[in-house]
């Protein structure tokens, strides 16, 4: 499967601060032309690899066990480039499954997959999603091609005016799921009248994967391909921004008028009956998954493969539990995601649970401290996540330490740990999941 389009999964908000028009658009426009010019001609980074564009070399099949070679061969059948995640196959195969489900067998129309990748590529400030799908939509033999008019009111974040019902409901879905980080009741009602709950699900799952996609090239620093003008003007959006603050919402209210009370989020639980004999086999495999958000089950060819990836992440892998919580707390805080976060968080200070670690370090993170007095792997996971999620790019520092400290296959695991559960943050926002009742915030608000 081609780099530039996968969906990497477990699934920022970006754009550039520009007016519909005028003198200021094409002040910009130009800008953004004079620095395509320079970045298509710029040298690779020092610490890119030329055949990988990115900062591993390409995985071998010779590194990898010999019951994983299978695996191997067969996601590289079509395939001359490895993906990262190839440096641990077992990861690699459900996150691929996923993918290529989400973006070949739901039925969702290449029309509005392109628009929804090209938001999500927008609001996260993903320069290689970006180019790749604007490059297909512009081409009119290209079953995604979509009119220059809709690309550009994506690229320049213009009022959605003039489009489609479906069209405009997936531009201010994503716009509020990604840019937000706050999906309004009209907005989800919209998507839900429009694609009814399982395309919805299918919708959310294409979108919060590719959102993975900008934190990932991120860590890997992955380039454009060679001789490749970036389409993508500079800047960053609203949703990077840290406001400091200490305070901590106060406990939930009465529910929102569109959550249901026994799932406590937008849609009803699913239910087995409603299924397929598939998908009654994978309901009854995943329903006492606690990493499995039940919403995923609307849809029972997504949920199987994104509760693969998590379950082997979370137990295979061979991360230490510790540093897992540290990874994902350093996720959900940077995410601003309060369920992931408080639910974490209770783990985290729980003497008995595995996932235990110090309160110190729970309040670095929860208080965006500096990492400090802290042990290599700590310091090295929390900074590559800040980079990640937070900051212009992860540096070559801060990436060569996780190197040193992880290996390659190790590094991949951790970043893709990361990735999942920010694709789970973006679920998590669509479906204004709510905390289990009666249950306190404990991330303060930014």
């Amino acid at each position: 499967m081609n780099l530039s389009r996968r969906v990497v999964l477990a699934l920022l908000a970006g754009g550039v601060c520009l007016l519909p028009g005028g003198t200021c658009q094409a002040q910009n426009q130009q800008s953004t032309a004079d620095s395509a010019a320079a970045s298509a001609s710029a040298p690779l980074p020092k610490d890119v690899y030329a055949e990988s564009r990115n900062r591993l070399p390409l995985p071998k099949r010779e590194d990898v066990s010999d019951e994983d070679k299978t695996i191997f061969d067969e996601m590289t059948r079509h395939s001359q480039h490895p993906l990262p995640r190839l440096y641990d196959p077992p990861l690699a195969r459900p996150m691929s499954e996923a993918g290529y489900y989400l973006k070949n067998e739901t039925g969702l129309p290449s029309r509005l997959m392109e628009i929804a990748v090209l938001v999500t590529a927008r609001q996260l400030d993903c320069q290689f999603e970006w180019t790749q799908w604007e490059n297909d939509g512009r081409n009119a033999n290209d079953p995604r091609h979509i009119e220059q008019s809709t690309i550009d009111l994506i690229k320049y974040n213009k009022p959605v005016v003039g489009l489609g019902e479906k069209e405009t409901a997936i531009v201010a879905f994503g716009r509020e799921m990604l840019g937000d980080k706050k999906v309004s009741s009209a907005t989800f009602a919209d998507v839900l009248r429009l694609f009814g709950p399982r395309l919805t699900v299918d919708l959310v799952e294409l979108m919060a994967g590719y959102s993975a996609c900008a934190p990932e090239m991120r860590a890997f620093d992955q380039q454009l391909n060679e001789g490749q003008t970036p389409l993508l003007p500079p800047g960053r959006s609203h949703a990077y921004v840290k406001v400091k603050s200490s305070a901590v919402p106060p406990a939930a209210g009465p529910l929102p008028a569109d959550v249901y009370p026994e799932s406590r989020n937008r849609l009803p639980l699913p239910k087995r009956e409603d299924m397929d004999n598939y998908g009654k086999a994978v309901f009854d495999e995943l329903t006492h998954k606690p990493e499995l958000p039940s919403v995923r089950l609307y849809d029972p060819k997504v949920a199987k493969p994104l509760a693969e990836a998590h379950r082997y992440i979370r137990y295979e892998a061979g991360l230490p539990d510790r540093l897992v919580e540290i990874a994902v707390l350093v996720t959900a805080r940077e995410r601003d995601c309060q369920y992931e976060w408080t639910e974490w968080e209770m783990h985290g200070r729980d003497p008995s649970d595995s996932r235990h670690i110090e309160p110190g370090i729970i309040d670095i993170i929860k208080y965006d401290k500096p990492a400090v007095g802290l042990g290599e792997k700590e310091t090295a996971i929390i900074k590559l996540g800040r980079g990640m999620f937070g900051e212009e790019k992860v540096s070559s520092a801060a990436f060569a330490e996780v190197l040193r400290l992880f290996g390659r296959r190790g590094a991949v695991d951790l970043v893709e740990l990361m990735t999942l559960h920010t694709a789970t943050a973006a679920e998590l926002t669509a479906f204004d999941e709510q905390l289990p009742e009666g249950q306190k915030p404990l991330m303060p608000v930014r």
